[in-house]
């Protein structure tokens, strides 16, 4: 049987201000090299944590790739490979055990690897990127998400792309900050994505 994010397509488009940006599933070992790399760029390694040994992290991201409850995404913008996105299913996730999640929320985990897009003003775009991916691909009327309350990139383009803090999170690792984002009040405030594609066409 599939589930929610096993019925998520393998690649998604968006343009933005004249640039693409895409999604591609993930495909190991072939992406294996790029998911090394960027674990263990100094920007990445404070919040993943999976700067390992090559062959304990081919392990980690084996186990990822079969666990049902999530998706796993290479993240491209001008064609170029630059991060990774993970999209999971909220109510099997352990953020579960954090609030009362729906059947259908679905949750991210996202990097930008190469170091000479971050600060580049691509952020706001991959993000919505990525919530349309959702939406448009998927029943969800709610995408979740639980970053570090110290990654302040978040709360500076919460606004842009309807994200709305929920509450604070004391996890094992962090202090996270919850997220939610709701399928109607995201197309208020940044359009139907097809709307979109014509005046940006």
């Amino acid at each position: 049987m599939k589930t929610l994010s096993s019925s998520l397509p393998d690649h998604f488009n968006y343009q933005e201000k004249g640039i693409h940006y895409a999604l591609r599933a993930l495909s190991l070992p072939d992406d294996f090299a790029l998911l090394y790399k960027w674990m263990h760029e100094p920007h990445v390694i404070p919040q993943w944590q999976l700067n390992k040994p090559e062959s304990e992290l081919a392990v980690y991201f084996e186990k990822m790739q079969v666990d049902d409850h999530q998706r796993l995404y290479i993240i491209q913008i001008a064609g170029q490979d630059v991060g990774y996105l993970e999209i999971y299913e909220a109510r099997r996730d352990r953020l579960s055990l954090y609030y009362p999640a729906l059947e259908n929320d679905l949750g991210w985990h996202i990097l930008l690897g190469e170091k000479h897009v971050v600060g580049k003003g691509h952020f706001r775009a991959v993000m919505r990127l990525m919530i349309y991916f959702i939406f448009e691909n998927s029943p969800a009327e709610k995408i979740v998400g639980e970053p570090d309350e110290n990654v302040r990139s978040y709360a500076y383009i919460a606004q842009d792309i309807a994200f709305t803090a929920q509450k604070k999170l004391l996890m094992p690792e962090k202090i996270a900050i919850l997220y939610h984002c709701f399928r109607e009040e995201f197309y208020k405030k940044c359009g139907h994505i097809s709307l979109l594609e014509t005046i940006e066409g």
